[in-house]
């Protein structure tokens, strides 16, 4: 079972950059959008993009959930968790997240 704590954890951890990486590419277009809007006097673009930052937060909240998750289970089973990339993010993934699409 440790074994299978240590491989989700990379997986999460993974997922965890991809989010983040996704994050930067809608704050980089959310900026483009308000541009847009701004000049052709609509809202859509910027409503738009607020959704999917919302989104992005949910999902991220979700993976931070997961690794409290596994952490029990690993705690459970007498496991320990894999210490790649210093372990266990120490800022969650939810605020990283908010503070790359600057709603945090």
């Amino acid at each position: 079972m440790s074994k299978d704590l240590r491989k989700e954890q990379l997986v999460l951890l993974r997922f965890e950059k991809q989010i983040a990486g996704l994050a930067a590419m809608v704050a980089a277009g959310a900026a483009v959008a308000k541009s847009v809007d701004g000049k052709l006097h609509a809202s859509e673009a910027t409503a738009a993009y607020a959704e999917v930052q919302s989104a992005l937060v949910k999902l991220a909240e979700a993976t931070s959930q997961a690794h409290e998750t596994l952490g029990a289970r690993a705690a459970e089973s007498g496991a320990q968790l894999l210490q790649a990339s210093g372990g266990v993010p120490k800022r969650s993934v939810s605020s990283a997240v908010a503070s790359i699409l600057g709603i945090g």
